[in-house]
């Protein structure tokens, strides 16, 4: 049970004298993609059109009880990197949650790797081996002519809102 949805509950026996305060939270308009959904809502290419149908296919085939193997990891990474330029402009900011720092490496490494005319690709960890100060850069806001990309595990998914990001991507 939740503490949120049973405050009454809770202030009654604490013997509160006071009424639970409810603090309304905004929402925003999300819209959810799937790895089948890629090939037509991105600008894919061929390639990468053909490693999500893989990938989808390894989901079906698995109904996602199991660890994906090593190589449909790497076709993850892949297709987070295309992804994150494809979504991504410049002052814009994509999040990325990977399951391990492994992931978080082998992510950083590609988008690192791009070279795309006037667009700057900064990439930002957040994960418990990272030094805390390190992590709050991922709250600065992208400059101009920057993607910032955050990449971070899924413990991050519920404990932290970071104010600009545009595009999540979930890789599990």
């Amino acid at each position: 049970m939740s503490a949120t949805m049973a405050a009454e509950l809770y202030s009654q026996y604490f013997g509160s004298p006071q009424p639970p305060i409810h603090v309304g939270a905004r929402r925003f308009p999300i819209k959810e993609f799937f790895v089948e959904d890629l090939s037509s809502q991105l600008s894919l290419t061929y390639k990468s059109a053909k490693i999500a149908q893989d990938v989808f296919k390894e989901c079906e085939k698995s109904r996602c009880n199991s660890a994906p193997s090593a190589s449909n990891m790497e076709k993850l990474h892949h297709l987070a990197t295309q992804i994150a330029t494809s979504v991504g402009g410049n002052g814009s900011s994509v999040l990325i949650f990977v399951p391990g720092m492994a992931d978080i490496e082998a992510i950083t490494e590609r988008i690192e790797g791009l070279n795309v005319p006037n667009v700057s690709y900064i990439c930002l960890p957040i994960h418990s081996d990272v030094p805390f100060e390190e992590q709050m850069a991922a709250f600065e806001p992208a400059k101009k002519g920057e993607v910032k990309v955050i990449i971070a595990t899924n413990a991050a998914e519920s404990s932290l809102t970071l104010p600009d990001v545009d595009h999540v991507v979930c890789l599990g």
